[in-house]
C-alpha cells in the first residue's frame, strides 16, 4: 500500500510540467518537512532515494536544524547502503550538483564512498558499486575535494579484481590521471587492466584507449616536434587496433584519424617533394574523421561517455573544426606554410582538453555549471599553434599586411626564437617594459631583448588583441553556459534533413563562433579592443561636440574580424555582391559548394517579441540560403533604449526555421540579438509605472 508521502509524490507528478519534472520534487510537494521525515528511512533504503535528495536539497537552506538533521541521516544512510547500483549513480547525480547539500552531508559521504568501492572490489558487496562509488569521488575531488581516498583506491587496483567491478573503470581512472598528479602508478593499473584474460573485452579496450589517449597527451605535452611525432605514432597505433578488434569505437576511429592527418603535415614538413603521397594520407584521413566526428556526435553519451565528464558542445564544435580546416587544407597543400603540423597539433590539443572537461556546479552561480578542464603542460603546442595563426594574421589581415613595425616585430620573434636556447630563455627571465601588459606577446617573444625602442604602440596593442581573441577562440572558455547553449542549438540544427557531413560540421564550427561573439560582447566594456568595440557603449562625439551615432558597419567590422583569424585564410569574406541577387554582409565560405552567410542588421527601435525580429529580417537572411546549405546567422545591433538594462542573453539568441513553400526544406537561421550603444552602468534606471496598488517594476535589471 502507497504510503502519504508515494501518493504524494504520485500525485505531483501527474500535474507537475516538465521543467518541474526536471528540476525534481520539493519538500512541500511531498507533504511538507515533517510528513518526509516520518518515511524518510523507508525513502532512503529503497529506490526513492533520489527523490529524498532532490527535495532535500531544495529545502535545505530554509529548513531548522531540528527538521534538517533526520532528512540528512536518512540520506547519509541512504548513501552509506544503498539500494542498488542504479540509485546509488542517480543519488550522487543530484549529490554533485548540489553543493550546498554535498557540504552538509560532510566528508562523512567521502569516507561511506571509499568503503562502498573497496567493498564491491574486494567482493564482499555488490561489485557494480565500484563504478558510481569511484565516479562520485572523483566528481567530489575535482569540485574541490580531496583525492587522496580516490587515488589510493586506484592505484591498488590489480585487475584481479570482480570483472563487473572494473567495468569502465578505466575511463574513471584517465580522468583522474588527467586531473590530478601521479601519473606513473595509473598508468601501470591501465596497463594491467589491459593485459588480463580475464576480464571483459569491452573493459581491456577501455584500457586500451586510456593508454592511447595517454600517449596523445604526452605527444600534446612534448617540448619538441621530434617527440611529438614519436609519441603521436605510438597512440595511432593503439587507436588503430581499438578501432580493428571494436568497431562501434568510434572514439579511437576519430583520434587515430586526427592523427593519421597531423603526420601527414608532418611528413610534408620533412620531405616537400612528396605532396603527393601527403595529398593522399591527408585526403583519407579527412573523409574518414568527417564521417566519423559526425556519428561519434550522434552517438556522445551513450557510448563510452557520461554526462558529466565531458563537455559535449564544446568536444562536438572542436571535431567539427578540425574537419574543416583539413577539408580545407587539402586544397592549399601547394602553400605548405598555410596549416602546418603546429596548427594540427593546436586543434588536436582543443580536442582533447574539450574532451577531458568535467562539468560541476559554479561556486559562485546556483543553478549553472561550471567546467573544469585538465591542465596540460603544452607550452610548445599551444605557442607554436599561437605562432602560426600569428603569421595568418600578418599575411592576410589588412591593418597588419604591409605594416613595416608589424613586420619587424614578426622579424624579432623568428630572430628570437632561432637564437636562443631554452635554458638561455629561462635564464632572460621575465619580458622587459615593452612587452608589459601584453602577455600573449610575451609568450611568443619570451623577451623583449632585441625589439626596437620605438615600436608602434598601437601595432602592439593590435597583435596583442588578434592573439587574445586567437586564444579564446580555439580553449574552452570554462564557461559550462556557453557549452550547455550550444548544445541547445545544435539539437535544433539536427532536426533539419540537409544537416549533414561536411556541411554539418563546417556551420557546427560557424554557431560556436558565433555563440562565442555574443556572448563575449555581452559581458564586454565598450573599449575592450578600443575603437573596434566602442560601438557597444555611448555615442562617440565630433571635433564639434556633436554625437555621431553607431551603425551597422561597425558591427560588421567586429564581427568580420573576430571570425577572420578563427577560419582558414580567405575563407571569410566582406560584403561580396551578387549573392541570391544582393550584396552579403559576412561569407564563411569553407569549400566550393559550401557557403554560409552571416546577415548583419542595425535597429534603433525596441524589440518586445522574437516575431519583431522574424518579420523585419527573416526573409533577407534566409534568402541567401537559395543556392547553398539552408542555415545561415542573423546578427542584429540593438540600439534602442537601453537605459533601463538589456534582455538575457538566453532570451537573444534562437533558431528560427523558416520554409518558403510546401517543398521547400526549412531554413535554420541562427539569430542573436546584440544590445549596443549601452549607456554605462552608473547612469542604469529601473522604468517605473504607477497603478493602483502603487508602483511596479516592468523591466530587468542590466546584465
Amino acid at each position: 500500500m502507497a504510503t502519504s508521502v508515494d501518493q504524494a509524490l504520485q500525485e505531483w507528478a501527474s500535474r507537475a510540467s516538465d521543467e518541474e519534472l526536471d528540476a525534481g520534487p520539493r519538500l512541500e510537494d511531498l507533504g511538507g518537512a515533517d510528513a518526509v521525515a516520518a518515511e524518510a528511512d523507508t525513502w532512503a533504503s529503497g529506490p526513492q532515494l533520489p527523490y529524498l535528495l532532490t527535495a532535500l536539497a531544495h529545502g535545505l537552506d530554509a529548513l531548522p536544524a531540528d527538521q534538517a538533521r533526520p532528512l540528512l541521516a536518512a540520506a547519509t544512510s541512504g548513501l552509506r547502503h544503498p539500494h542498488s547500483a542504479w540509485v546509488l549513480a542517480d543519488a550522487l547525480d543530484i549529490v554533485c550538483t548540489r553543493p550546498g547539500l554535498a557540504a552538509r552531508l560532510g566528508t562523512r559521504t567521502l569516507r561511506d564512498l571509499a568503503s562502498l568501492a573497496e567493498d564491491a572490489l574486494s567482493g564482499e558487496s555488490d561489485p557494480a558499486l565500484a563504478h558510481p562509488a569511484i565516479a562520485g569521488l572523483l566528481r567530489l575531488a575535482v569540485a574541490g575535494g580531496t583525492p587522496h581516498r580516490l587515488l589510493t583506491l586506484l592505484t591498488e587496483i590489480t585487475g584481479t579484481e570482480p570483472a563487473d567491478a572494473l567495468e569502465r573503470l578505466p575511463v574513471l581512472i584517465g580522468i583522474a590521471r588527467d586531473h590530478f598528479a601521479d601519473t606513473d602508478n595509473l598508468l601501470n593499473v591501465l596497463s594491467a587492466l589491459e593485459n588480463q584474460a580475464d576480464l571483459a573485452p569491452a573493459t581491456r579496450a577501455d584500457a586500451s584507449f586510456e593508454l592511447a589517449m595517454a600517449a596523445e597527451r604526452t605527444a600534446l605535452e612534448a617540448g619538441d616536434r621530434t617527440t611529438a611525432d614519436e609519441q603521436l605514432r605510438r597512440a595511432l597505433m593503439r587507436f588503430a587496433e581499438i578501432d580493428r578488434t571494436h568497431e562501434a569505437r568510434l572514439d579511437a576511429r576519430a583520434h587515430a584519424a586526427a592523427i593519421k592527418a597531423v603526420l601527414a603535415f608532418a611528413d610534408l614538413e620533412q620531405n616537400p617533394t612528396g605532396a603527393d603521397k601527403a595529398r593522399e594520407q591527408l585526403a583519407e584521413a579527412s573523409d574518414q574523421l568527417d564521417a566519423t566526428a559526425a556519428h561519434l556526435a550522434a552517438w556522445t553519451g551513450r557510448m563510452h561517455q557520461l554526462d558529466w565528464l565531458s563537455a559535449r558542445g564544446l568536444t562536438q564544435s572542436a571535431w567539427s573544426r578540425l574537419v574543416t580546416t583539413l577539408n580545407t587544407a587539402q586544397t592549399h597543400l601547394d602553400q605548405p606554410s598555410w596549416y602546418n603540423p603546429a596548427g594540427a597539433l593546436n586543434d588536436l590539443l582543443q580536442i582533447y582538453v574539450a574532451s577531458r572537461s568535467i562539468h560541476i556546479p559554479a561556486p559562485d552561480a546556483p543553478g549553472l555549471n561550471a567546467l573544469i578542464s585538465p591542465t596540460l603542460e603544452a607550452a610548445f603546442v599551444r605557442s607554436e599553434g599561437l605562432l602560426h595563426q600569428m603569421e595568418q594574421a600578418l599575411a592576410h589581415d589588412p591593418q597588419f599586411t604591409g605594416h613595416p613595425d608589424a613586420q619587424a616585430l614578426y622579424d624579432a620573434v623568428q630572430k628570437r626564437r632561432q637564437s636562443t636556447t631554452a635554458a638561455a630563455q629561462q635564464q632572460e627571465g621575465m619580458p622587459g617594459k615593452l612587452l608589459e601588459g601584453r602577455p600573449a606577446l610575451a609568450a611568443l617573444f619570451l623577451t623583449d631583448a632585441g625589439l626596437r625602442e620605438d615600436v608602434d604602440p598601437h601595432a602592439l596593442d593590435l597583435l596583442e588583441q588578434r592573439a587574445h581573441e586567437i586564444t579564446k577562440g580555439y580553449t574552452p572558455t570554462g564557461n559550462a553556459r556557453v557549452d550547455e547553449h550550444l548544445v541547445t542549438l545544435l539539437d535544433i540544427m539536427k532536426t533539419s534533413p540537409a544537416w549533414k557531413p561536411s556541411g554539418s560540421h563546417y556551420f557546427t564550427t560557424l554557431i560556436e563562433h558565433f555563440l562565442r561573439f555574443l556572448y563575449d560582447r555581452f559581458d564586454a566594456q565598450a573599449n575592450l579592443y578600443g575603437d573596434r568595440t566602442a560601438y557597444l557603449g555611448p555615442a562617440r562625439k565630433n571635433p564639434e561636440g556633436a554625437e555621431v551615432p553607431w551603425n551597422e558597419k561597425n558591427l560588421q567590422d567586429d564581427f568580420h574580424q573576430h571570425l577572420s583569424p578563427l577560419f582558414p585564410p580567405g575563407s571569410v569574406e566582406r560584403e561580396k555582391w551578387d549573392v541570391a541577387s544582393g550584396r552579403a554582409d559576412v561569407i564563411f565560405t569553407p569549400q566550393l559548394g559550401s557557403r554560409f552567410v552571416a546577415e548583419i542588421k542595425w535597429r534603433t527601435s525596441p524589440w518586445k517579441t522574437q516575431e519583431v525580429i522574424e518579420r523585419d529580417y527573416l526573409a533577407q537572411a534566409a534568402n541567401y540560403t537559395a543556392t547553398g546549405p539552408p542555415f545561415a546567422v542573423l546578427l542584429v545591433g540593438d540600439a534602442s533604449d537601453h537605459s533601463a538594462g538589456y534582455r538575457d542573453i538566453e532570451d537573444s539568441i534562437w533558431v528560427i526555421s523558416h520554409a518558403r513553400s510546401a517543398t521547400e526544406i526549412p531554413r535554420l537561421v541562427v539569430t542573436g540579438v546584440l544590445p549596443t550603444a549601452r549607456q554605462t552602468p552608473h547612469a542604469l534606471r529601473v522604468q517605473r509605472t504607477t497603478g493602483t496598488r502603487g508602483r511596479q517594476r516592468r523591466s530587468s535589471p542590466a546584465n
